[in-house]
């Protein structure tokens, strides 16, 4: 009886294992989720399992034949696809001119050292740090607790006179690293949208530091293509030069840009990296030594310009300013362990835009060093 229960065992085993795979999905399949994608990523969450319904009914009539059990999970891979591919929802511009002051504002950047040392002491949580927003209320709550009535209406007088008139040059150059490339972009891009109209910016500014720079945004030169110039800095004397990466990464035996530890790196200059290592990528797909990289076509269509595999779950590409420190931390992570495996490239562009408009494959593709190869020479 023993040995015939230990052959069932194993007969049980044996018919366990030769359950056939879930085969992938056929292009009639994909075919079907695509014409009702639209229709599924416009519906209300309460309306969402009603479209999917109708989907997998659609899609189930080019499906392979396949039992119940594997009809559940088919019907989940049918939902992941129209996860991974559905279009965002365009956000309603968060760009807003002015700023309404309040003491507490005030507060907290006239004696913002003192509130950021607070939040460091009682939680270890340093500037820079993703932990370190969630402490920041209560600490410039105790802060504004400490103050007498002359400080807290002083702090009142404050905010109502930076609202109506202008806040101090410290503030004025802050909010110009901040938030000034934002406002540019977002101008031009209105008077191209509501008037046809190309603009570009020539700014010119004072830094915390009091130093004067001048430049033209990024986007000025996206907007008007390969042959815009390259918006060098005015330098002291009227002398101009080509602006370089603020970065400067060194490169392997096959020019490609290594990527250095990060371990101890601010987030200004992990951004930095992020810039000048995706800027000598497109270079190096597009053949052209001063390609701009185009940020606002990449956002949109990232999967035109990059594999999704060369890059880590949850995190997609955006102009590196706009980088919060988490993405920047999560993408300089997975690209510098991808470099150190040696398994193929850590980063790599498969296509560029051209002055037309027109996206063109890589002109590297076919001639890169094989992942053996690379690793031999590191």
């Amino acid at each position: 009886m023993a040995r015939t229960g230990h052959s069932t065992q194993s007969t049980s085993g044996q018919h366990r294992g030769r359950q056939p795979q879930l085969q992938k999905l056929t292009e009639n399949e994909i075919l079907q989720l695509k014409n009702y994608l639209p229709e599924w990523t416009a519906a209300k969450r309460s309306q969402k399992q009603a479209v999917f319904t109708a989907i997998a009914r659609a899609a189930r009539l080019f499906a392979p034949k396949v039992d119940q059990r594997q009809w559940k999970k088919r019907k989940q891979m049918y939902k992941t696809w129209l996860f991974n591919n559905k279009k965002k929802k365009e956000r309603k511009a968060t760009i807003k001119y002015g700023r309404k002051w309040t003491p507490r504002m005030v507060v907290y950047q006239q004696k913002r050292e003192e509130v950021l040392k607070r939040i460091e002491e009682e939680s270890g949580a340093k500037p820079g740090d993703p932990g370190m927003f969630k402490h920041y209320q209560a600490a410039v709550k105790r802060v504004i607790s400490e103050l007498d009535d002359d400080e807290l209406e002083k702090a009142k007088e404050t905010a109502e006179e930076w609202s109506n008139n202008c806040p101090p040059p410290e503030i004025q150059a802050q909010v110009a690293r901040k938030k000034g490339p934002a406002y540019m972009e977002h101008f031009s891009n209105e008077m191209w949208r509501q008037c046809g109209m190309r603009v570009f910016v020539m700014s010119a500014w004072k830094n915390e530091k009091g130093e004067v720079l001048f430049g033209m945004q990024e986007y000025a030169q996206e907007q008007f293509g390969a042959r815009a110039r390259d918006g060098g800095r005015q330098l002291k004397g009227g002398r101009k030069r080509i602006r370089k990466p603020a970065f400067e990464l060194e490169t392997d035996g096959y020019e490609m840009p290594l990527l250095p530890d990060i371990t101890e790196t601010k987030l200004e200059e992990k951004k930095a990296i992020v810039r000048a290592f995706l800027t000598s990528h497109y270079r190096m797909c597009s053949g052209k030594d001063r390609a701009v990289v185009p940020w606002s076509a990449i956002t949109q269509g990232q999967d035109d310009f990059v594999e999704r595999r060369y890059l880590p779950e949850d995190v997609d590409l955006k102009e590196p300013s706009k980088l919060q420190n988490w993405d920047t931390t999560a993408l300089l992570n997975f690209w510098y362990a991808r470099q150190e495996s040696g398994e193929g490239p850590a980063f790599r562009f498969k296509a560029w835009k051209n002055q037309d408009g027109d996206m063109v494959p890589s002109i590297v593709s076919g001639r890169s060093p094989s992942p053996q190869t690379h690793k031999a020479r590191k």
